[in-house]
């Protein structure tokens, strides 16, 4: 009896001396060290922490679009689209994930899955002015004038100086509204690669 006494002391002490995870608290841990790395520019730093914080708690949709910024930040197109979309099913509200996953799409020329998600990142996240941007390139690809033109100017009402949104605006008015013939040529992407955060486009170490 008093060796059965002894050895469930010791399992208590045992266990007493581990570090057991918390669920959402020590995710959060997880998560803040990932911002704090992100913010730096170490993307790895960033993707290990976010990936043991949605590790320790599956439906931490914060945490997936940190992922995925994170991935983007190595040019890692592939892992941040699968990272917000992880963040989109637990957290289909989250704006920044659904702009992060329209855009790669974009990019990749899925232009359909982009706007479904280029939608839902103006709803949700209105203040962000390159979900405009990118529908409105959707948009004049369609030949659509009207539809393009709304987009573009609700994206220069959010950013003035956004130039690729002036200049998608003048190619829509001058190609598809009247201003003149042309072709529907591919639209220009390369400015418009910064991340996507709650209200506006974020530079590398912002959020």
């Amino acid at each position: 009896m008093r060796r059965l006494f002894v050895m469930l002391l010791m399992s208590l002490v045992l266990v007493g001396c581990q570090t057991i995870p918390q669920g959402g608290g020590t995710a959060t841990d997880y998560y803040n060290q990932g911002r704090a790395a992100y913010d730096v520019g170490d993307y790895n730093g960033a993707i290990m922490n976010f990936q043991e914080a949605v590790r320790l708690d599956p439906r931490f949709g914060e945490a997936f679009y940190g992922l995925g910024k994170a991935y983007e930040g190595l040019n890692m197109q592939s892992q941040a689209l699968d990272a917000y979309l992880s963040a989109i099913r637990v957290q289909p509200s989250h704006g920044g994930a659904q702009a992060g996953a329209g855009i790669i799409y974009f990019k990749m020329h899925q232009y359909g899955p982009a706007e479904s998600h280029l939608k839902q990142a103006t709803q949700y996240s209105p203040a962000q002015p390159m979900p405009f941007y990118y529908l409105g390139e959707i948009y004049r690809m369609k030949g659509q004038c009207k539809a393009s033109v709304d987009m573009y100017k609700k994206a220069l009402a959010l950013n003035p100086g956004l130039l690729d949104a002036q200049e998608g605006l003048r190619r829509a008015q001058r190609e598809i509204c009247g201003g003149g013939g042309g072709g529907q040529r591919p639209p220009k992407v390369e400015r418009a690669t910064e991340f996507m955060g709650g209200g506006r486009a974020l530079k590398p170490g912002e959020w």
